[in-house]
């Protein structure tokens, strides 16, 4: 789908008078002015698909226009067949909300060019002829209605149209109000206002009793200016309220024709569109392609192929590995799935696989800091590294050193053959849309993304019930291989119990305790349960958070923001244990019997003293993609608490409510423009929609979105270093889930729409508290191609770093792990500030559990 100038056809000078709409094969050229909105991406893709056009994309503050170049944005518009004026937060009455769009209304005769408004755009056109734009009594987001429409103009031939809105504000034209049913309506509901004598309407919304007739769409009696309240490009728009593109652009060519000037040529067009167009792209630095470089002689895979064996595995776990191999006392990424006590994932289609990631000390290990911009690497047999670089350059970065080390050869049942598993927090996906993350303490020693490149690898199939041994170093780790294939049959035979291993893997930890395994692990539950005893909750206070939630809601109703997706973090103090006692691995133990999900994750990284460890069992899947090119989303929005009384049918009529389908909607939509980005028109299926799922604990609502990656994912290096600087998007032939994953975050049902405006909305109301690895995504990049990520939900994590000191009644002073459980939810204007509160604590306690719930035998 092309978003740029294409370059201009050579025509003869017999061409140059016929009119430029008139050319064989030629593609309609359109402008999108784009007022940072989350949909979008979902726009350009419908027009794409309806007009086959060539769109170029500019924001609305763009500074070629209002730096002081010179540049003319007039001259700018004669490259153009016509303009779409987007969708956006704020209020057409404010000039910085509105910004370019706000000049195409004001262009003289013989400047005009056909041009499309769409919600914000509409507005902005109502309000430049003559129209108020007001708050509405009841905001209109996720909301499906029948639009009444009156068959002409961009209507004509079109039937019943259902359409999604998205506004607290609406048009006021000095219409009376009518009260009558669809079908009765007087003629003059058609006909122009006395105020706005310039505006025809041409559709309304006749059925919200709050709100009275809310006008749906309009066009200018002498101007080649429509524009339409509703999102055509919605996934709940019908096929109808879709039409409107198709009838426009054959108005618009209709205009263009009538009204065709002969001195503005084929080659005037061409060439102005060429020459104001600059590409705003980030450039891939020479040092970060030396970086690359450099690695590659130190941990890239001696061969191409992974080495691997399977072995049989029934009724292994892998907790009963990580037990075995004593590795919860060390570094481990363990990615897990939940399992029912018959030994079968909780959701096979999302949780089949368990994936045990070793670090040892020659394991290569990355770390961003957005905060000072610095990336550090650590890598066997080299110093450690410090380079400064935007988040962009990290995306590229990450995005070449895979590519370099694509391999191929492993078990095609098994998602992840080696590569890199880590976390990115919610503060790098702050920075990825450019908003400032706030400012923390200590953020230098805080990484807000952490990978690793894991070679060795131990991946269980719960459904074949079978272990693949996998490594990327070649021959030098046979041993280790052969060990492994002599160790895991002992685990399956055995269970818990430490299984005999050759003296010859330099892996394996320190050996466990020369107890049986229910003695040791009665002792574990007896001491776990005594720190627990002595542990410090520190909740959200509920009159705090239904202020915060008010405070969501007067932004939602100001047209600032569609959704706020409202957090808060309970912390959890507990006293500090020996690591022989292995604490964190036993609460997160206690975490997945007590609330089972697809994504387990337990991991831990650093040092002893400068290390972070994460217990997560969260539910949703952020964004996986196969090897062969598919990327999956998996949104949760909507929650229903599990309780004695309740029933599925229960929840299904709860999550099926105007208020939780709503909320839902608005996040499918803003995945759909954050793929569409990425993989193009005609590349995006919703598989799922507003579908009801069962967990541990909730029931909630879950929609399923696909895109397909096409072309080449293969990056050369000698690309990204050419003597003149060279676009990274242009040095990549074809785009990878990496692409699609640095397009997506922070993740939408975390944020809220539109993204970037929520964002800094939220920022504010959540009191510049940093929600950290909380809201962000943790997961893999595969050496084969793949990935996996799920969003950082009921989750427990903790930084070595923040241990406090804390005094105790007799005077001593004890020191403490400081652990904190984030949770929320998504705030609309159908909201209750105590029902927010509730949904809240439902998630939370979900994981907070693990540190309430004692174990039964102490």
């Amino acid at each position: 789908m092309p978003h740029k100038t294409c370059a201009s056809s050579v025509v003869s000078l017999a061409q140059e008078d016929r009119s430029i709409l008139e050319l064989p094969g030629r593609r309609p050229r359109i402008l999108f002015i784009d007022a940072y909105d989350s949909f979008t991406n979902n726009i350009i893709a419908l027009v794409d698909q309806s007009l086959n056009a060539d769109i170029e994309v500019v924001h609305i503050d763009d500074p070629r226009f209002s730096d002081g170049s010179g540049v003319s944005f007039l001259s700018f518009l004669e490259g153009f067949d016509a303009a779409i004026a987007g969708p956006g937060p704020g209020n057409p009455q404010n000039e910085s909300d509105v910004g370019l769009i706000a000049e195409l209304w004001r262009l003289l005769e013989g400047s005009l060019l056909p041009v499309l408004g769409i919600c914000l755009g509409f507005q902005s056109l109502c309000l430049a002829f003559g129209a108020k734009v007001e708050r509405m009594n009841e905001p209109r987001h996720g909301i499906v209605t029948k639009i009444v429409h009156n068959s002409r103009s961009i209507f004509r031939d079109t039937e019943e149209v259902e359409a999604t809105q998205y506004h607290s504000l609406h048009v006021d034209l000095g219409h009376l109000r009518q009260t009558r049913p669809s079908g009765t309506h007087d003629t003059d509901l058609w006909s122009p206002s006395k105020a706005c004598p310039m505006l025809e309407p041409l559709a309304w919304d006749c059925d919200d009793r709050r709100n009275g007739y809310v006008l749906m769409a309009v066009k200018h009696i002498e101007r080649p200016y429509w524009g339409v309240q509703y999102h055509p490009e919605s996934i709940c728009t019908n096929h109808e309220g879709a039409k409107i593109i198709d009838n426009w652009w054959n108005d618009a060519k209709a205009w263009t024709k009538r009204n065709k000037d002969d001195r503005r040529t084929i080659r005037d067009r061409q060439s102005s569109a060429l020459q104001h167009v600059s590409g705003m792209e980030s450039v891939f630095p020479n040092d970060m392609a030396d970086l690359v470089n450099g690695l590659s002689s130190v941990d890239g895979p001696e061969h191409s192929e992974v080495s691997w064996r399977a072995v049989p595995a029934n009724g292994l776990s892998a907790a009963d590995v990580c037990e075995a191999l004593d590795l919860p006392v060390d570094k481990l990424i363990l990615l897990e799935s939940g399992l029912r006590p018959d030994g079968q994932p909780v959701r096979t289609e999302t949780g089949r696989y368990s994936i045990i990631g070793l670090v040892t000390e020659n394991t290569t290990v990355f770390q961003y800091h957005t905060q000072s911009q610095r990336l550090d690497v650590v890598a066997p047999h080299r110093n450690n590294l410090e380079r400064i670089h935007s988040i962009s350059n990290i995306w590229d970065f990450l995005k070449c050193y895979m590519q370099q080390r694509r391999t191929t050869g492993g078990p095609s049942s098994s998602p992840f053959w080696g590569g890199l598993m880590g976390f990115v927090s919610y503060e790098a996906g702050l920075a990825t849309i450019d908003v400032d993350p706030p400012s923390i303490k200590l953020s230098d020693l805080r990484p807000d993304i952490c990978f690793v490149f894991i070679t060795r690898s131990i991946v269980i199939d719960h459904v074949t019930h079978t272990a693949y041994i996998q490594t990327l170093n070649g021959q030098a780790d046979q041993h280790w291989v052969e060990d492994m294939i002599n160790t895991i049959p002992q685990i399956v035979k055995r269970g818990h119990l430490q299984p005999e291993t050759s003296g010859s893997s330099n892996f394996v930890g320190p050996r466990r305790e020369e107890l049986p395994t229910e003695q040791r692990e009665e002792l574990n539950r007896k001491e776990v349960d005594l720190l627990l005893h002595q542990s410090n909750i520190m909740s959200p206070d509920q009159s705090k958070y239904c202020r915060k939630v008010k405070e969501c809601q007067e932004s939602i109703r100001a047209g600032d923001s569609y959704e706020l997706c409202l957090t808060d973090q309970t912390v959890v103090k507990v006293p500090t244990s020996p690591p022989k006692l292995r604490f964190s691995w036993n609460v997160y133990q206690r975490l997945k019997r007590i609330n089972p999900a697809p994504f387990g994750a337990y991991i831990r990284l650093g040092s002893s003293k400068n290390g972070v460890t994460i217990a997560s069992s969260s539910p949703e899947r952020f964004l996986s993609w196969s090897r062969d090119g598919t990327c999956q989303y998996r949104p949760i929005k909507g929650t229903v608490k599990k309780t004695p009384e309740l029933t599925r049918a229960d929840a299904e009529t709860i999550l099926h409510s105007s208020k939780e389908r709503a909320e839902n909607l608005m996040i499918v939509d803003l995945i759909r423009h954050d793929l569409h980005g990425v993989v193009g028109a005609g590349n995006v299926k919703v598989k799922k929609l507003m579908q009801v799922e069962e967990y541990e604990t909730v029931y909630q609502l879950v929609s399923v979105i696909e895109g397909q990656l096409s072309g080449s994912h293969n990056l050369a290096l000698d690309d990204l270093r050419t003597q003149e600087p060279c676009h990274a998007r242009d040095a990549a032939p074809g785009k990878s889930g990496l692409d699609v994953l640095a397009a997506s975050l922070p993740p939408g049902s975390m944020t809220g729409a539109p993204k970037r405006r929520s964002c800094e909305i939220l920022r504010g109301i959540e009191s510049n508290e940093p929600r950290g690895i909380y809201s962000g995504v943790l997961g893999y990049l595969d050496v084969g191609g793949g990935g996996d990520f799920s969003v950082v939900i009921r989750t427990a994590y903790k930084w070595d770093q923040d241990a406090e000191e804390i005094e105790q009644p007799d005077g001593s002073k004890k020191k403490f792990d400081v652990w904190r459980v984030g949770a929320g939810g998504a705030v609309t204007a159908q909201s209750t500030d105590v029902g927010e509160f509730e949904e809240m604590e439902a998630k939370r306690d979900s994981t907070l559990r693990m540190f309430t719930e004692f174990s039964k035998k102490s």
